[in-house]
C-alpha cells in the first residue's frame, strides 16, 4: 500500500472553482474562525460542547477512514496515510505515529495542531488547564475505527495550548465505552 500516495494529488479544483477530493467537496476556513465557533459553542452549551466537538470529529474521521479503506484496505498503514493527509491539508505536522499491534494502542503526535494554533491566535500566550484539540482527537479516533473496523477512544495527553512541546493523542480500542472529556 505504500505506493499509493495520499495528499494534494488527490484533490482538484473543478471548473466551477470547487475543491474536490475523495468523492466529496471541500471548503477552507481559517483555524481562528473555527476556534471562535468552538469557543462560542462551549460558552453556550458548557462542558457538553467539548464532547460534541469530539463526536463531530469522530464521525468525520470514521467516514474518511471508511472511504480510505476502499483504497488502502485498512490497518495501520491506512491510518498513517489518513493522518499524513491531515498534514497535507494544514491540520498540523505529524511528529510520530506509533502502533502496538498486541494492544491496538496508537500514539499520534503533532508538533502543533490547527486547534492549538488557532487557540494561540485568538487567546495569545494564555495557557489553559485542559487540552484544546478535541476535534483533532475525534478525527484520529474515527480514522482509527475506519482503518481497523473497531471503535477507538482518543485522549489528548499533551497539548501545545497547555504549554507542552507537542499535541499527543493516545488512541485505544474501547468498544462502545466513552469517557468524559473535561
Amino acid at each position: 500500500m505504500a505506493d499509493k500516495v495520499v495528499g494534494s494529488g488527490m484533490f482538484e479544483v473543478k471548473g466551477d472553482e470547487e475543491i474536490w477530493g475523495l468523492n466529496r467537496r471541500w471548503v477552507l476556513f481559517s483555524n481562528a474562525l473555527l476556534i471562535n465557533m468552538m469557543d462560542r459553542m462551549e460558552s453556550i452549551l458548557g462542558p457538553v460542547a467539548k464532547r460534541q466537538i469530539y463526536e463531530v470529529g469522530y464521525s468525520s474521521g470514521k467516514m474518511g477512514g471508511q472511504r480510505m479503506r476502499e483504497i488502502f484496505k485498512g490497518g495501520i498503514e491506512q491510518f498513517r496515510q489518513h493522518v499524513n493527509l491531515s498534514t497535507t491539508l494544514g491540520w498540523g505536522k505529524i511528529q510520530k505515529v506509533e502502533y502496538d499491534e498486541g494492544s491496538g494502542k496508537i500514539i499520534l503526535e503533532y508538533l502543533n495542531t490547527w486547534e492549538s494554533g488557532g487557540y494561540h491566535e485568538i487567546h495569545g500566550d494564555t495557557k489553559i488547564k485542559n487540552a484544546t484539540c478535541l476535534f483533532s482527537a475525534g478525527i484520529a479516533g474515527g480514522a482509527a475505527e475506519g482503518a481497523f473496523e473497531i471503535p477507538y477512544e482518543a485522549t489528548e495527553e499533551a497539548c501545545v495550548s497547555k504549554g507542552d512541546s507537542v499535541c499527543r493523542f493516545v488512541l485505544t480500542p474501547m468498544g462502545e465505552k466513552r469517557q468524559v472529556i473535561k
